[in-house]
């Protein structure tokens, strides 16, 4: 299926600052080109056909943006660059870079108890019998944005429409409404509700929202508080929720429920965010098995009404194994473009089996099965259907919404109806293709919400090599070691460096770095061993920037006497199993040189918890016992001598 991508934009921005920064690889032959709204591809073709330019291809019609092809042996590439560069129909122009896949920074990975052990929505590792990598992709988009905030610094809010919630959730950051003095029977700030400090119960008509464990557990998958050492982690952390009582019994319930969502954001956008509230999708895990939705008209207006507005709708549809476009679905059959309607997926990447279809009415499918959420009274448990499938989606929109620039923002704000069906298509646009969905839905795919926000994201990306370090000395020397930070976003990134507790065996070669798009800073790490004991010192190096979350890279220095010696040994080998891990793992170590080897385990801060100096001989299993460490990421290195020779990853569940 051919789907529109922001991909090719991505990279055509990045042209204008290469000349400033080490240039990566790109393909023989090619150029990418970006032409203005008044100019087209023919016309170009027709004057530039005489330098070198053999044929085309559209990248994307939307943007204007087109692949060309030449003749490198015949044409030089930077002078045919510089040509298209300077003709005025011309946006942009720049090589085709070479892209790869690469791992999540492990840095940007929370800390909540249930994340590596049962959140495998959000990182699957194979954990519980899952494919690894059956996940929505959360872990890289965090390293982009975790959510809260937008450009313009609009609080993002998410709208949950269910039986009620749990408003004492330790995990769960609320919404509240400001202008309402709660419990004086009041409407205070003239909204047309009473008492709506906390959001709104259409089944009573008033502000008091009732304890109920699906409207919580919905809450949790899409909004828990991340990185807070509590619970689960939400795919958006720092968005706030309203919720909305009002799921069940009947339509007029549900269109009230509805109508306060609207009044709440209609204020907003009147008001220029006085009042009102930032919402920007609600999340509707309900709706009437094998309905019709021309019989629905009212319920239907009401999602077009939000649409106009900036709020898209995101539906779970039946937990049957129907077609939809068969039998029908309200609201999952609707027509409104504003709306997004979700099936459930398992761990193995395949559609649930008591779980709706439909090649034009289902858009896509997200994880609903045995998902670890919250629960009434600060408890955790799993649930599976399309109501757990849904507010993964909720909580991608609202990611988007605190990744998109001020620029989108702007245009956003302007025209609110385009840009909600922008992060639609983005939503659509960026699934993970899947044989199994192919002919079950409309996109064929499974979310994936870091290649979604790369539709949107023209801010930067940072990628660290490597992402922890390590290195030996011997006493009273000074070594340097690099650590490569690479920018592979489409703008500028302006970091700070800082060593927590500055040690003074340690310094770097600038406290400030500028990075162009689609260039690398080097950071120069320099030691210095003088006056140290022999021994193992660890610190962390923080780098911080404003436009993306802080990371961390542990940094381990080991002064030993025996560095220096160089004799030829052999490379010493080590398998790690289970990986991932529940309690314990085995290390399995092999042609161990004989001189022997240290074996080393460390956490993201760089504190060694785990060290093991092995004698020579073929082979040794050893046994790391972690019962008492917390679920998470860990690295180990093993060291011949002061040479490293092997590092990596485990993780625990």
């Amino acid at each position: 299926m051919m789907k529109t991508t922001l991909l090719g934009l991505l990279l055509l921005l990045f042209i204008s600052n290469l000349a400033l920064a080490q240039q990566p690889k790109a393909t023989d032959g090619e150029l990418l080109v970006q032409l203005s709204h008044n100019t087209s591809i023919e016309q170009l073709m027709d004057q530039v056909g005489e330098v070198g330019v053999v044929n085309y291809q559209t990248v994307s019609a939307r943007f204007q943006i087109f692949l060309l092809f030449f003749n490198e042996s015949k044409t030089n590439r930077q002078d045919l660059l510089s040509t298209l560069l300077n003709h005025e129909g011309v946006v942009n122009a720049q090589p085709n870079h070479l892209v790869t896949e690469r791992e999540p920074d492990e840095t940007c990975l929370p800390d909540d108890p249930f994340f590596f052990s049962s959140q495998w929505s959000l990182l699957n590792t194979g954990q519980g019998g899952g494919l690894p990598g059956a996940d929505i992709d959360a872990s890289p988009a965090w390293d982009l944005t975790t959510g809260g905030i937008t450009a313009l610094g609009d609080t993002i809010i998410i709208a949950i429409v269910d039986g009620g919630s749990d408003l004492n959730h330790e995990d769960i950051n609320f919404w509240k409404n400001r202008f309402e003095i709660p419990n004086n029977n009041i409407d205070d700030d003239l909204n047309g509700y009473v008492d709506d400090i906390n959001g709104w119960n259409a089944y009573n008509h008033n502000g008091n929202i009732p304890l109920h464990n699906h409207g919580i557990h919905v809450t949790g998958i899409a909004a828990a508080i991340g990185n807070n050492g509590l619970g689960v982690t939400g795919i958006n952390w720092g968005t706030k929720v309203m919720p909305v009582a009002g799921s069940s019994t009947t339509e007029a319930t549900v269109v009230e429920a509805l109508s306060y969502v609207f009044t709440q954001r209609e204020r907003y956008n009147l008001t220029n965010g006085a009042e009102g509230a930032f919402v920007v999708a609600d999340n509707c895990s309900f709706g009437v098995d094998n309905g019709n939705p021309q019989n629905f008209p009212i319920w239907e207006a009401m999602y077009d009404s939000l649409g106009q507005i900036g709020v898209l709708s995101i539906a779970a549809t039946a937990n049957q194994n129907w077609n939809i476009d068969v039998v029908g679905d309200v609201p999952t059959a609707f027509a409104t473009p504003y709306m997004i309607s979700v099936t459930n997926t398992t761990k193995q990447d395949i559609k649930y089996q008591s779980a709706g279809y439909g090649k034009t009415t289902i858009d896509l499918g997200a994880p609903g099965s045995i998902i670890m959420s919250c629960r009434i009274n600060n408890a955790y448990g799993t649930s599976s259907g399309t109501s757990m499938a849904t507010p993964h989606v909720t909580g991608a929109v609202a990611l988007l919404y605190a990744a998109a620039d001020s620029s989108f923002m702007i245009n956003y704000k302007n025209d609110p109806a385009a840009g909600a069906l922008s992060m639609k298509e983005a939503i659509l646009n960026g699934v993970d293709y899947l044989p199994a969905l192919d002919t079950l839905t409309v996109t064929g795919g499974r979310l994936n919400v870091f290649n979604s926000i790369k539709q949107i994201y023209l801010g930067p990306i940072i990628h660290l090599d490597p992402c922890a370090v390590a290195d030996s000395i011997e006493p009273n020397k000074i070594k340097t070691q690099n650590l490569i930070l690479t920018n592979t976003g489409s703008s500028e990134l302006n970091f700070t460096l800082e060593i927590a507790g500055q040690p003074s065996w340690i310094s770097t070669s600038a406290s400030g770095y500028q990075v162009q798009a689609a260039s690398e800073a080097v950071i120069q790490l320099t030691f210095n061993s003088s006056g140290l004991s022999t021994g193992t010192y660890q610190c962390v190096l923080l780098i911080q920037s404003n436009l993306l979350p802080d990371k961390t890279v542990p940094i381990t220095l080991i002064v030993d006497t025996s560095v220096g010696f160089t004799e030829n040994r052999r490379e010493a080998t080590i398998q790690f199993y289970p990986n991932p891990f529940t309690h314990s793992i085995n290390a399995e170590l092999s042609q161990i040189n004989e001189h022997g080897v240290r074996l080393e385990i460390y956490n993201q801060l760089g504190t060694v918890l785990f060290q093991k100096d092995i004698d020579p001989q073929n082979a040794q299993l050893l046994e790391w016992n972690a019962a008492g460490q917390p679920s998470g990421m860990y690295y180990y290195r093993l060291i011949s001598g002061a040479k490293e020779i092997d590092h990596g990853k485990i993780i625990k569940q």
